[in-house]
C-alpha cells in the first residue's frame, strides 16, 4: 500500500474549478479523517451525499479526492470494492445516517466474505441522543452494533483522534492480518466540530515489513516440498501478495498452480504450470488426490471453491496463511508455516535453494525435476467445464476470443461467470476478474466495473453478467453514463433466475418464481444514454468488437 502523503487532483479531474468557492479551513473532524485517508494514496471515495454526512463532503475538493456518487448505496460499496482490488487500496464508502449505512451492508459483507480491505464512513446521532426513540430524521436504533454484526470491526467514536487512529490501525491490519472491512461511525456533533488533533496525526504511518514464519516451521515445510516429486500448488486470495516469488517457487518445483476465484491469475494463466481457477471441477479433484504433496498458500479451502470435493492428496499437505486458525479449517495440515505470503515464499526459495545446494538425502533436486505435462489434465479441465454448461462456455469462448489480453472483466453470481468465465478467462495478472465467490450477492458486476475502470482507465474493462444479475443494479448504468467510461456491459438473458430454476427441477419442485419478464434492455440502455447492441450467438464476436470500439457505455443483449 501506498505512503504517499502528496495531495494532488485525483484522476479524471476532480479539482477546484476557476472561482470556485474555497473550503472552510476551519479543520473539522470530517476533515481529519480524510487527510489521513488522502495520506495513504485513497483519491477516491463512493456514496451518496445525505443530510447529515455533508461534513464529508466539504474538504473533498481541496484534498484532491474524487467522489463518486451511484444510484444506491449497493452499488456504492461494490464499486469501492471493485476499485479497490484493481488500485491495492482499500476502497472508501461515505454514506449517511440510518437508510444510506444500511444500504451499503452487501458490499460490505461482500468484502467480509472475500477478505478484502474497505472503510465505511457514516455519521450518527449527537453524542448523547444514542438509543433515544425520539422520531429524529434516519432514527436507527443501534446502527454500529447492526454493522459490527457484518465487519471485522465497527466503531462509533468520541473524539478526532480515535476516528484518525482507526484509520492508521485499519491501515497497518490491511497489510499484516486478514483484511476486513471497518466502519467508522461519527457522531454528527463531533463529525463537524474542530478537530481536537494536529495535522502532524493524520499523516501516514509506516507500515512495516511483512511477517516471516518461524525458521522451524520453513524448514519443515521445505523438507515435505524436497522430498515429493509431484507437488502441486494451491494459491488463494492470500498468495496474490506473494507476486512473482510463486511462479518462482512453482518453476523451482516443477509445481502446477490450481487458484480458487480470488487467487486467479496468481500466475499468468497462459503459463505451462497453471491449471487456473477450476477447482469446483472433479477432474481438478482427481488430480490434487494424485499428487504426493499439497501446498496450500492463503486459502481457507472452502465450500465455495471445491463445491464439496475431496482434495487430499497421496502425500503431505503444507498450509502456508497470514491467520493461523485458517489453516486448521476445512483441510488438515500436516505442517503449518504461519506468516505473511510475500514474505514466506521467498523463505521457501530461499530453504529450498539451500537444500538443493547442500545435496539433502532423499532430496529431488531441482535440476532432477521433471517438468509436468499438463495438457491432458488441462484439456479435461476444459471439457468438464464445457459439459457443465455448453452455451455458456461457448459464448465465454467466443467473447475471450475477441476481448483484449489485459482486460478486466467483472462477473457476478451468474451462471455465465461461475460455470463459464471462471474457466474460459484466462487471467494475466490477479483482480483480472472481479468476482466474489464465497458471498456470491447479485447485482455486484456492473457497479465493480466501475470501480475497476475509474482504478485503471488505461485497462478495458467489461462486465459480464446474466439478466437477473443486472436487474439488480441496473441503476448504475446511469453512474457509468454519467462518467463517461468507455464500458462494455454483456447483458446474458436466460429468462430469470436460471440456476434456482434447475434446483428447483433437481428437488422435483415445479418452478416457481424464477421466471421473470424481460425489458427491451437495447432501449432501456438507450434510455440511460448508452448504447444497446442486440447480439446472437452467431453475431456475439462482432458485436463485442464494436462494444469495444464503441465511445461510452455500451450494453450487448444476448438472450439465450
Amino acid at each position: 500500500m501506498s505512503n504517499e502523503n502528496t495531495v494532488t487532483a485525483a484522476p479524471g479531474g476532480f479539482e477546484n474549478p476557476a472561482g470556485a468557492a474555497s473550503s472552510d479551513p476551519e479543520r473539522t473532524t470530517a476533515r481529519a479523517v480524510l487527510e489521513t485517508l488522502r495520506g495513504y494514496g485513497i483519491d477516491t471515495v463512493f456514496g451518496i451525499p445525505g443530510t447529515h454526512s455533508l461534513e464529508f463532503y466539504r474538504p473533498l475538493r481541496e484534498l484532491g479526492i474524487r467522489p463518486i456518487t451511484t444510484r444506491h448505496e449497493q452499488g456504492a460499496s461494490y464499486g469501492a470494492d471493485g476499485w479497490s482490488q484493481v488500485r491495492g487500496l482499500p476502497g472508501v464508502v461515505i454514506t449517511t445516517s440510518g437508510p444510506g449505512l444500511l444500504n451499503s451492508l452487501s458490499g460490505a459483507a461482500t468484502a467480509y466474505a472475500e477478505s478484502r480491505p474497505m472503510i465505511l464512513l457514516s455519521p450518527g446521532r449527537p453524542v448523547g441522543h444514542d438509543f433515544r426513540d425520539i422520531g429524529s430524521l434516519h432514527e436507527t436504533k443501534n446502527p454500529s452494533a447492526a454493522v459490527n454484526a457484518i465487519v471485522g470491526v465497527s466503531r462509533r467514536v468520541t473524539s478526532a483522534a480515535e476516528a484518525v487512529t482507526m484509520i492508521h490501525d485499519a491501515m497497518r491490519d490491511f497489510a499484516h492480518s486478514r483484511p476486513r472491512p471497518i466502519h467508522i461511525e461519527i457522531p454528527l456533533d463531533i463529525l463537524e466540530a474542530p478537530a481536537d488533533v494536529p495535522e502532524s496525526a493524520t499523516a501516514p504511518r509506516p507500515l512495516g515489513e511483512p511477517a516471516p514464519a518461524p525458521e522451524a516451521d520453513v524448514a519443515a515445510a521445505v523438507e515435505a516440498l524436497a522430498a515429493s516429486e509431484r507437488p502441486v500448488i494451491l494459491a488463494g486470495g492470500g498468495s496474490l501478495a506473494a507476486g512473482e516469488h510463486l511462479l518462482e517457487l512453482a518453476e523451482l518445483l516443477e509445481a502446477p498452480v490450481i487458484t480458487t476465484t480470488n487467487g486467479k491469475g496468481a500466475i499468468p494463466e497462459k503459463h505451462r504450470l497453471s491449471l487456473g481457477a477450476d477447482l469446483r471441477l472433479s477432474t481438478a479433484h482427481e488430480f490434487l488426490r494424485s499428487r504426493d504433496a499439497l501446498l496450500v498458500i492463503g486459502s481457507k479451502v472452502g465450500e465455495a471453491e471445491l463445491w464439496g470435493g475431496d482434495i487430499t492428496p497421496q502425500g503431505p499437505v503444507v498450509r502456508v496463511d497470514i491467520m493461523r486458525d485458517q489453516m486448521l479449517c476445512n483441510l488438515t495440515p500436516d505442517v503449518e508455516v504461519p506468516g505473511n505470503s510475500a514474505a514466506v515464499v521467498p523463505q521457501l526459495l530461499a530453504g529450498l535453494r539451500a537444500r538443493a545446494d547442500a545435496g539433502g538425502p532423499g532430496d529431488v533436486a531441482p535440476s532432477a525435476r521433471t517438468a509436468p505435462d499438463l495438457r491432458e489434465v488441462f484439456d479435461a479441465m476444459d471439457e468438464e467445464g464445457r459439459t457443465w454448461a455448453p452455451e455458456l462456455a461457448a459464448l465465454n469462448e467466443t467473447i475471450m476470443d475477441v476481448v483484449p489480453d489485459d482486460t478486466i472483466l467483472a462477473g457476478d453470481s451468474s451462471q455465465v461467470t461461475y460455470m463459464g468465465s471462471t474457466t474460459f478467462f484466462r487471467a494475466p495478472v490477479p483482480h483480472s476478474l472481479l468476482y466474489m465467490g464465497t458471498y456470491a450477492t447479485l447485482g455486484y458486476g456492473l457497479p465493480a466495473a466501475i470501480g475497476a475502470k475509474l482504478a485503471a482507465p488505461e485497462r478495458p474493462v467489461v462486465c459480464l453478467v446474466g439478466d437477473g444479475a443486472l436487474m439488480f443494479s441496473i441503476q448504475e448504468l446511469m453512474t457509468a453514463v454519467e462518467l463517461g467510461l468507455d464500458l462494455p456491459v454483456i447483458c446474458v438473458d436466460n429468462g430469470g433466475y436460471g440456476e434456482i430454476r434447475q434446483n428447483m427441477v433437481d428437488r422435483s419442485i415445479q418452478p416457481l418464481g424464477v421466471d421473470l419478464v424481460q425489458p427491451d434492455w437495447v432501449r432501456l440502455a438507450e434510455g440511460f444514454g448508452a448504447t444497446g447492441l442486440p447480439a446472437t450467438m452467431d453475431t456475439l464476436a462482432d458485436t463485442v468488437r464494436t462494444a469495444l470500439e464503441t465511445k461510452g457505455t455500451s450494453l450487448v443483449h444476448l438472450k439465450i
